[in-house]
């Protein structure tokens, strides 16, 4: 255990020894357990073994940064020599900048070790129950592993991180066919902890298989009106979380001065029942983020309370060139609380509309402006689902999007990662043929 310690501490003496006022480095070594099927059945088994080497330093305030995948002596020090080379080579920038409040911490998180034979089990009973349950369904491929991993972090003003950690992962790729007739692809996945139930009846794997079988015979809406998507998880999670955080919230928006929420920190963005956090400490989380690539031990925060945006998502390189304050962490670890209707009590409030599960479109604009293919989705009518649609286009504007919800269901997909609702939305351009 204590073997990566002492790569880490030989990085940081080395980068010293050639003139480095500051260095950091974090050294990997992980294991996975896998299983494969294809076409139904299991035509792989195997482990696979990983190590990493992160390793960034400052001299004269330029960054020089390198990754390799080797521990021994000599690739060390040709990678500290290389990184050392990098930053003599870069623009000086006075911003940049690790933790430097000495510190030393340790996590053992989720699952570190495979229990193989429960893995495989729940494979077969997996296989097993999907072509019970849902006849219709094919599944092209599933993945399912177990990933352990322990890392080490350290750096030049005294910060030391240890971590263990594993979970099991399991994501089928699948779709519906009946006769000649078939779906299109759609995936499922989640992240556990432990192997104590069926996985069929985990994160939303059962609601999205049922979906899918749903989708074997597709029509092609007529026309064009504005009307109400409701935004499965994924969906919401690429068209408007991504957006946010890549348009309105990063260093990168506020630094160039894209983001049109640059000047509206405390202000209301969104509807008053929308609350986004990031949460790696969150109990719906398998394993999160424990610290950030600047060394900065990770703590849960809000990004938007109660409709006003209460935080922007800068690292301490972004704080210090904006004159801002640092995020608490940079995961993919979002937590949107619940609202008060199931999903079914929402669609049953809806005249006219879309269910959307997938989204696949082009990178939004700066504004917020989006537009892209609504697939696996379902076209609503006078409070229910009345077929499952194709060639169907969605448009909107995030901004307005988040003042235009018009229900957050109860209902919350916990994959591992994040917890996250569905949303209805008004004001979305629907566009069929």
């Amino acid at each position: 255990m204590n073997g990566l310690k002492e790569i880490a501490r030989r990085i940081i003496s080395l980068a010293q020894a050639q003139g480095a006022d500051c260095a950091q480095c974090t050294v990997r070594e992980s294991t996975k357990e896998e299983f494969n099927m294809d076409g139904g059945r299991f035509s792989l088994m195997r482990t696979l073994f990983d190590r990493d080497v992160s390793i960034t330093v400052l001299k004269g305030q330029r960054k020089g940064a390198v990754h390799i995948n080797r521990f021994d002596d000599e690739a060390v020090q040709e990678a500290v020599g290389q990184c050392i080379a990098a930053s003599e080579s870069a623009a000086p920038d006075p911003n940049w900048e690790f933790d430097a409040e000495p510190k030393e911490r340790s996590w053992v998180d989720g699952a570190p070790d495979c229990d193989r034979e429960a893995l495989f089990e729940r494979t077969r009973e997996l296989a097993k129950d999907v072509a019970e349950r849902h006849p219709k369904i094919m599944i092209e491929q599933m993945i399912n592993s177990h990933d352990r991993a322990h890392t080490v972090y350290l750096n030049s003003s005294g910060v030391s991180y240890e971590r263990l950690s594993g979970a099991y992962g399991f994501d089928l790729m699948y779709s519906a066919h009946e006769g000649e007739k078939g779906s299109s692809f759609f995936g499922s996945g989640v992240i556990l902890k432990t192997l104590d139930r069926p996985v069929i009846d985990c994160g939303a794997i059962e609601r999205e298989l049922k979906a899918v079988e749903q989708q074997i015979e597709t029509k092609p809406m007529e026309g064009k009106f504005v009307g109400t998507a409701v935004l499965a998880p994924s969906a919401l999670a690429e068209v408007v979380i991504g957006t946010i955080l890549d348009n309105f919230v990063s260093d990168t928006s506020l630094i160039d001065g894209t983001s049109i929420w640059k000047d509206k920190l405390g202000e209301k963005v969104s509807d008053e029942r929308l609350t986004v956090s990031f949460k790696p400490r969150s109990e719906a989380v398998v394993v999160g983020q424990r610290f950030t690539s600047e060394g900065y031990e990770a703590r849960d925060f809000d990004l938007i309370k109660d409709g006003k945006l209460e935080s922007f998502r800068l690292s301490q390189y972004g704080a210090n060139k904006m004159g801002g304050v640092r995020a608490g962490n940079d995961s993919w670890n979002v937590v949107i609380p619940g609202g008060e209707k199931s999903l079914d009590e929402i669609i049953r409030g809806i005249d006219r509309g879309v269910f959307v599960m997938r989204f696949s479109g082009g990178e939004p604009a700066s504004s917020g402006e989006f537009s892209g293919v609504a697939k696996n989705s379902f076209l609503i009518e006078n409070g229910r689902i009345t077929g499952a649609l194709s060639e169907t286009m969605i448009s909107g504007c995030v901004p307005d999007m988040l003042n235009q919800i018009r229900d957050i269901s109860r209902d919350v997909l916990e994959d591992g990662s994040m917890s996250v609702p569905y949303i209805a939305f008004d004001g979305i351009t629907i566009s069929g043929k």
